[in-house]
This record gives C-alpha cells, structure tokens and sequence, in this order.
C-alpha cells in the first residue's frame, strides 16, 4: 500500500470516527436535555443547541467529504457546492456563538448574581438561542456568493472545482478575514474577557469563603463550598470546550486567509495538500469532541448518556430508573 493510500486510508477513518461518534454523542445531548427534566439547566440547553449545529454539520457535510475522497473531480452539482460549504459555515458560527453566549450568562451568573435571577430565565435563554441561529442562518451568506463551481480540462477530460471564485480576488480576501473575524477574532476577545473575570472571581470566592463565617457556623461553609465547586466544575468544562473550538477552527481559517492573499498556494499539491486536508480534519472533528469532554468533566451528563442509553436498547425500567436518580 502506497503512500496515496495510506494517506486516503487514515483520512477516511477519521471521517468515518467524526461521523459515528458525532452522530451518537450529539444525538444522546439533545436526547438527555430533552428527556430527563434534571438535565434542563441553563448550561445544558445552551450545550444541546451547540450539539444540534454539530449534528448538522456531521450529517450534511461529512457524508459528501467523504465520498469526495474517491473522485478528483466535484461530481455533486453546483447546489452542493454551495449548500455544504455553508452548513459548514453555519455550524461554526452557531457554534461558537452559542459558547460565546454561554460565557456572558456565566458571567452574569457569577459577577452579578441577585441580577441573574431575573435576567438569566429559561425563557430568555431559549430566546437568545432562537436569534443565535437566526443571525448565523444570515452571518453564513457571503459563502453563497464566493463559493463557485469551475468547469476545468478540455472536451475529452472535463471536471469541475469546488473553490473560492479566483477571479474575485477583492472580494476573495473580504470574505476570508471576515470569516476570520466573526468566528474567531471577535468571539475570542468576548470570551476571554468573561472567563478571566469569571476565573478571578472564583478564585477570590474559594480563598475567601471561610473567612466569611465564624467556626460555629460550619454547614453554611461547607454548602457554599459545594456549590462554588461545583460551578467551577462546569466553568472548566466550558473553558476546555472553548479551548478545543479554537484549536481545531484556527488553522483552516488562517491558512484561507493566508492562500486569498497569495502567501501560500491556490492549488493543494505535495505536503500542502496532506496539512490543508488535516486542518479541514481539525474543523469536522470538532463536532465529536464535545461530547467526550462532557462525559470526562461532568457527572450529570455520565449518567444521563447512560440513562439514554438504557432506554434505547429497551432495558428495563427499573434499571433506568436507579441511573437517572444519580442525575
């Protein structure tokens, strides 16, 4: 087995790995949140909205990823062309806006606590969730416009490209930087202001806590503790998740930016063409990880997977029952 083969061996595992996995991880948030009413906090609706822009990615883009392994040629029509590229698109931005509104309701949570009672409500949760995806429905357009489908070769060997419009090299270079800016940049700068806020705070809580309270007043102490651990719990779970979006998304996002401004080169070729098809790798395997983070960093979710799962495979109930009561 040569080289080529390898290479389109290990490329179609991780597709395939990024496919099962992304599918039935994201599909057991969704179901979890849904389901088990324990499961329906403030965090967790926010989480099974970022699965649900996983999920739609996995199923509308993947599947034709990887069926393009096989051709050298775009054999899936100029809507396709268009249409996956922004799911593709889509999905990052719902994505990471969502994390990114996930980090100011911590914030508020945290900082101004007795205010978030009022402002932090299921239902206006589920309203900033309606115009987060409404606005990445709209902020995922310009792909429409600079994603064209190229004829190439003569009458005896035609094909077709999937690419960026070359000859648009302008508007090349916009849409490229703000891709850039809307998924990365701006989001990033947002979040990282709310998580070292929130971090400093947690910190000064949890050096402090006891100092509030006399020895004799013990139980306030320890229940405070509880409940500042746990809300830590969940903040570090959420950095990490922020942490793996930006590690996977920034490498294709820099190198489109740094090929429109011709630093490196349009066409994929030699070492260029295995780094730009591992970054692309980075962007899909995203969708799956989510769901191994909260199985490593949260109890809740644990139990509520294997809750799922349970019921699924029609065990019995009683059995369902003793792992939902660790939710």
């Amino acid at each position: 087995m040569g080289p080529p083969d390898v290479e389109l061996l290990v490329t179609g595992l991780v597709y395939g790995f990024t496919f099962l996995v992304g599918i039935i991880g994201n599909g057991l948030i969704v179901y979890s949140v849904i389901q088990f009413r324990q499961m329906k906090s403030l965090s967790n609706v926010f989480l099974a909205s970022l699965a649900t822009a996983d999920l739609i990615l996995i199923i509308c883009c993947v599947p034709v990823k990887f069926a393009q392994l096989f051709s050298y040629t775009w054999t899936f029509g100029k809507f396709l062309c268009k249409f996956v590229h922004y799911i593709q698109n889509l999905s990052a931005i719902c994505s990471v806006y969502t994390l990114t509104a996930m980090s100011i309701e911590r914030y508020y949570a945290i900082m101004y606590p007795v205010e978030c009672r009022y402002i932090c409500t299921m239902s206006q949760t589920k309203r900033i969730i309606f115009f987060t995806w409404f606005g990445s429905i709209i902020l995922a357009t310009p792909v429409l416009w600079i994603q064209i489908l190229m004829e190439v070769g003569d009458e005896n060997h035609r094909g077709y490209w999937c690419i960026r419009d070359w000859d648009n090299q302008l508007g090349w270079k916009i849409y490229e930087l703000y891709m850039l800016s809307i998924i990365l940049i701006i989001p990033s700068i947002i979040m990282s202001y709310s998580y070292a806020h929130i971090c400093k705070r947690l910190w000064f809580l949890m050096h402090n806590r006891r100092s509030e309270f006399p020895l004799s007043l013990q139980q306030p102490t320890v229940y405070l503790d509880a409940s500042t651990n746990k809300m830590s719990q969940v903040i570090r779970m959420l950095i990490v998740v922020v942490i793996i979006f930006v590690l996977c998304w920034t490498p294709i996002l820099v190198i489109n930016v740094l090929t429109a401004f011709g630093i490196m080169p349009t066409l994929n070729y030699g070492h260029l063409k295995a780094i730009k098809t591992t970054f692309h790798l980075f962007s899909y395997a995203n969708s799956c990880v989510n769901p191994i983070i909260y199985g490593f960093m949260s109890r809740n979710f644990r139990a509520s997977f294997g809750a799922a799962l349970v019921k699924c495979l029609g065990c019995k109930k009683r059995h369902t029952n003793e792992i939902t009561s660790i939710i």
